[in-house]
């Protein structure tokens, strides 16, 4: 039997229909650097949202209103383009790659060659609910012909794109803003006409050496007609580990359907929403506090405790340990007496027995992270860490709130992890 979407999909291809609807353009060929480690073995569009990459979450809320999907594609652009060849709606997709990363400028020229007449602009790394694209997409069929951006009001438009309107038309687009300003900022979802790529053509390298979009946009709004459409929905980008936790919540709470294709042993005990995959088994003595998210083939017990905002992905095991608001991707195992709270275990983590994460300050305080480029305030009070797939950690650690481990690690026994470590490290203490 066919899905709702899939139907939509289908119907997508009715001459009568598809013909005159626009392309859709797809921004994925970021790398997510500020990601790291969690973006390291994965391009940027490929992190997953309760199982299902960001890119696939646009994909099916864009496809049954557009005529073909051209996506840009990068870093990594083999997973990308073999994951979606098996899907049932792969004709409708191009694919052209951004082989050097120069801007979304850069990015947005790649696909001039496949769109002819109007198209619409997503970036296949933010994340949105349901009613984003509905308003998007039904904008583009109420006025057709007449180009627009989808905006928000933000408090701090400074990590944003500030929009500057006259008479209800934009006038100019201002990057990133140092000064702290409220307003409208720019989501990256434009309406526009394939005349469009002339301007990015014409784009000039900026100061830190890209192409950028907003150039482009500056340039066309001078000479055309382009308004913002105001959301007042959830819509976030992924730019940080912490904003992976937070997507993963928002979908267990308002997206996750609630499903029982696994096992649960008598003695179990469960509360609030739960999906459970096909092969799980979740044994005696465990405890569940929905919404709770188990993939296929897990193990959880027994006497696991899965508190509020977990996600476990596929042939996992967690055993007598306790997890809280935290991502363990597929193959990641946590078997005996550990705490993991408010953090990301990439793919084959292994935790050795008794291993902890602080997630909390003795003062209590915003929890600083620190990257190669300098620190970021998290603004979070409680942060646990993010730790690169393929790290084996040694039994009895304890790592500190906001540490960044890379892939393909190795921690020896009963150390203490306070700063960051590497790819590829091997770590016997300080």
């Amino acid at each position: 039997m066919q899905s709702r979407f899939e139907k939509e999909a289908n119907r997508s291809h009715d001459p009568d229909t598809s013909n005159h609807a626009p392309t859709a353009v797809i921004l994925a060929a970021g790398r997510g650097r500020r990601l790291w480690p969690v973006g390291e073995s994965l391009p940027k569009c490929m992190i997953r949202i309760l199982g299902k990459p960001l890119i696939e979450w646009v994909l099916e809320a864009v496809l049954p209103h557009c005529r073909k999907a051209v996506i840009v594609v990068g870093y990594k652009n083999e997973l990308v383009t073999d994951y979606f060849s098996k899907k049932p709606y792969a004709s409708q997709l191009e694919f052209v790659e951004q082989a050097e990363q120069k801007g979304t400028a850069h990015a947005l020229l790649q696909a001039k060659e496949r769109v002819r007449g109007p198209f619409f602009t997503v970036n296949g790394d933010s994340f949105a609910e349901p009613r984003f694209y509905s308003e998007f997409t039904q904008q583009m069929q109420r006025q057709p012909g007449q180009w627009f951006g989808m905006a928000k009001n933000m408090e701090d438009a400074r990590p944003f794109g500030l929009i500057h309107q006259k008479d209800g038309r934009i006038v100019s687009f201002e990057e990133k803003p140092k000064q702290p300003q409220g307003g409208l900022v720019a989501l990256g979802n434009y309406y526009l006409p394939d005349a469009f790529f002339s301007y990015l053509e014409n784009v000039p390298l900026s100061a830190r050496g890209e192409y950028e979009l907003t150039d482009a946009l500056n340039a066309f709004c001078s000479e055309h007609a382009l308004t913002a459409h105001a959301f007042d929905g959830f819509r976030s980008e992924v730019t940080y580990f912490w904003d992976h936790l937070d997507l993963n919540i928002h979908a267990l709470e308002n997206l996750m359907e609630e499903k029982n294709e696994g096992t649960i042993e008598p003695g179990a005990v469960l509360e609030g929403k739960l999906f459970l995959g096909k092969g799980s088994v979740i044994k005696a003595g465990s405890r569940i506090e929905g919404p709770a998210y188990i993939g296929e083939d897990c193990l959880i017990g027994p006497n696991a405790f899965i508190r509020r905002g977990s996600v476990i992905e596929n042939h996992c095991h967690v055993g007598t340990c306790e997890i809280k608001n935290s991502v363990v991707m597929n193959g990641a195992n946590v078997p005996h007496f550990s705490y993991i709270g408010d953090s990301v275990l990439c793919e084959d983590v292994n935790l050795g027995a008794g291993t902890m994460i602080a997630n909390l300050r003795f003062d209590n305080g915003p929890i600083r992270v620190h990257f190669k480029e300098g620190s970021v305030d998290s603004g979070r009070r409680k942060l646990g860490a993010a730790i690169g797939s393929g790290t084996k950690i040694g039994v009895n650690c304890s790592i500190n709130c906001g540490t960044l481990i890379g892939h393909d690690c190795k921690v020896f026994p009963g150390t203490k992890i306070t700063h960051n470590l590497d790819n590829n490290t091997t770590f016997k203490g300080d």
